[in-house]
């Protein structure tokens, strides 16, 4: 009997886990994942005012391989509108999809099904001996490794050179829920200001007589305000806020995230995961777009590549 090889995917989220899947017959997995649960920039964050999406809040569906992947998940349209002040244009959200509970569910039925190791943060990687040390102490032996991190990350544990050509943005979110009445026509806002990226309804996710809201500021204004007290970025979006919505209400609880490589602005690139030797890849959605789809592209191709050359 031929022994399966082991593969190590470093991250459990949307890139991760499409790429587990796709080598989970033909491979013994092991997905180590820092947090307590799966999502990346899917998760979520339950907060005094509710739960709250700091990364994405809804995703696309174009390839019919996502699109398979989100009905099998449950996945369902967000309903409403979008208004873009780039383009001065309203769109209707019916091809937005959200997870019925959260952007993280979409994963949340792989914690059992796969072989996910929570809370270990992957710190070095001895490459000639095909070994992984995490913090606090524990090690693995790997024949292949796949590094779902953003890449300066995985750059900071890997001694060869990851030729990429990236630069990397952050962005700081906020969750806020409002007290009052607060005057509004659509679901979410793109391209507000020089300052603020996205602003969109959390309603969704959460009781629906609360009035829950995400706020991104760009990634020029995040770089800016990065070291700035939460208390000060309240401020800032509470300004911002008002320039949307409208009527007579308050903050009455609010929470911060801080990405500190959320985009990928530029990228020389050409193909959807990275070879760094032999065996070892880095996947990502920063191989191709700053989507959730992109994610999933880029860790099922590399799951079909490996498919292919090792079967």
């Amino acid at each position: 009997m031929i022994k399966k090889p082991k593969i190590i995917i470093l991250g459990a989220g949307m890139s991760g886990i499409a790429c587990a899947l796709k080598l989970n017959n033909n491979f013994h997995i092991h997905i180590y994942e820092k947090s307590r649960g799966v999502g990346g920039r899917l998760c979520a964050k339950t907060l005094p005012g509710g739960l709250f999406h700091f990364g994405a809040q809804f995703c696309t569906a174009q390839s019919s391989g996502f699109q398979n992947f989100l009905k099998q998940n449950n996945a369902t349209n967000f309903i409403g509108t979008s208004f873009d002040f780039k383009t001065n244009a309203c769109i209707e959200t019916k091809n937005y999809f959200v997870g019925k509970n959260g952007m993280h569910t979409l994963l949340k039925n792989y914690e059992n099904s796969l072989n996910i190791h929570f809370g270990h943060q992957a710190i070095k990687i001895n490459e000639e001996k095909k070994i992984v040390y995490f913090k606090y102490g524990k090690k693995d032996f790997y024949d292949i490794i796949i590094s779902s991190l953003p890449l300066p990350q995985a750059q900071k544990i890997f001694k060869t050179k990851i030729n990429h050509g990236s630069i990397f943005s952050p962005c700081i979110a906020m969750g806020m829920t409002l007290k009052g009445a607060p005057i509004y026509e659509h679901n979410a806002y793109k391209n507000i200001n020089k300052d603020v990226a996205f602003l969109g309804s959390s309603r969704f996710y959460n009781d629906q007589k609360k009035e829950t809201w995400v706020l991104q500021f760009t990634p020029k204004a995040s770089l800016q305000m990065i070291n700035q007290l939460d208390e000060s970025l309240q401020s800032n979006a509470d300004i911002n806020l008002r320039n949307v919505i409208y009527g007579n209400y308050e903050i009455v609880h609010a929470g911060t995230f801080r990405w500190k490589y959320a985009l990928c602005s530029r990228s020389n690139h050409k193909d959807k995961f990275i070879s760094i030797s032999n065996n070892a890849f880095a996947i990502g959605d920063w191989n191709i777009s700053p989507r959730v789809e992109s994610a999933y592209i880029s860790g099922n191709a590399l799951g079909e590549y490996l498919t292919e050359i090792r079967v």
